[in-house]
């Protein structure tokens, strides 16, 4: 009587089971026809999940940086109104995709706001600074990563635009310069409104959004000064200039991998010398994690020597780190006189 109630039990435990697979499915193949009208980046995106059969993995920083560009350009090829091979999948990859798509559905894309601009007075000029706000829209932004720039900053943006996309900013119009009462409120307003529809234009062209051009107007004198901190051992100075300058980045250039690595191991630096230990760490953490597949990067094993040493301070256990450093050592017949990161660190960006 008991090992009957007991086998009920079990069958009735396995078809709610089966139920709640079945719901789920079915809640799956239903989100995937009200988004297949879309934009067809997005549909790109829902179609890549499905394009491989194994665990979608959790990604980190890395992958905003590498993408599934690949996948994506195959699934290009295929017709965008592709069935979904749901059958193939277990019951994990389903609960992972559908925490994975809630992600993507909504297409993430970059806004320009000038929220603030102030009056300079400095040795006989005068002129506006106005504070450029970088915000990705589709999703929850609580970064407040900006950039301070004055109207000969933009001017020079345009040149350098203009000396390389010719063409692509023919209908785009650069805001003139205004002779007489520039320093009228109602005059900053103007211009402000006009530099953020002229930014939020050339972010509209893919390849002026991908340029060093475009890119680099919004980091670089930052992160010149951030450098330039550094190595006069004003760490705490560098350190909020470079933190500002990894939000941009983030937000501008993850697909550049080379420059994040950078800024991270930077970052990491300034927070060592500052006697932050965990969160030189952290930042050399999220470094090594975009180098896996870049071994030969010079960045490499320095910064997973650092993080050994941070994390034998912080009681961790390094040593399945110690042994890839050992192997890629090995591989790449790597001498003991390597530059340390700190002394890779102070050569970038000197002007």
């Amino acid at each position: 009587m008991l090992k009957s109630k007991i086998t009920a039990k079990n069958k009735s435990s396995t078809l709610g089971l089966q139920i709640w697979i079945y719901i789920l499915r079915v809640q799956v193949v239903k989100t995937m026809e009200d988004y297949k009208q879309k934009d067809s980046s997005v549909n790109n995106e829902l179609s890549a999940a499905f394009c491989y059969k194994t665990s979608i993995k959790e990604q980190s920083v890395t992958g905003a940086a590498q993408g599934c560009s690949s996948d994506v350009s195959q699934q290009n090829k295929a017709p965008s109104s592709a069935t979904v091979p749901e059958a193939t999948l277990t019951t994990k990859q389903l609960l992972q995709y559908w925490n994975n798509m809630n992600k993507k559905v909504k297409p993430i894309r970059l806004l320009f706001d000038i929220p603030e601009t102030r009056t300079v007075e400095e040795q006989g000029s005068k002129y506006v600074m106005y504070k450029v706000v970088v915000i990705k829209s589709g999703t929850y932004d609580g970064s407040q990563a900006y950039a301070e720039r004055r109207y000969s900053d933009f001017e020079k943006l345009h040149k350098n635009i203009l000396r390389n996309f010719k063409e692509e900013i023919e209908g785009i119009t650069f805001p003139k310069k205004i002779v007489a009462g520039n320093f009228m409120q109602e005059k900053i307003i103007e211009r402000k409104l006009a530099l953020m529809d002229y930014l939020g234009q050339l972010y509209a062209i893919k390849d002026i959004r991908e340029s060093d051009e475009f890119i680099e107007f919004f980091y670089l004198p930052e992160v010149q000064e951030g450098y330039n901190c550094l190595r006069s051992g004003q760490y705490t100075t560098a350190l909020n200039c470079l933190l500002n300058v990894l939000s941009l980045q983030e937000k501008l250039c993850m697909r550049y991998y080379d420059r994040l690595v950078l800024t991270l191991s930077a970052i990491s630096v300034c927070c060592r010398d500052l006697g932050n230990i965990d969160d030189a760490y952290q930042f050399c953490e999220k470094g090594g994690l975009i180098l896996p597949n870049h071994s030969r990067h010079k960045y490499l094993i320095p910064l997973l020597k650092v993080q050994i040493n941070l994390g034998n301070e912080l009681g961790k256990d390094m040593r399945h780190l110690q042994k890839k450093v050992t192997e890629l050592e090995e591989q790449h017949g790597c001498q003991s006189n390597l530059p340390s990161l700190k002394e890779l660190v102070v050569q970038e960006y000197i002007q």
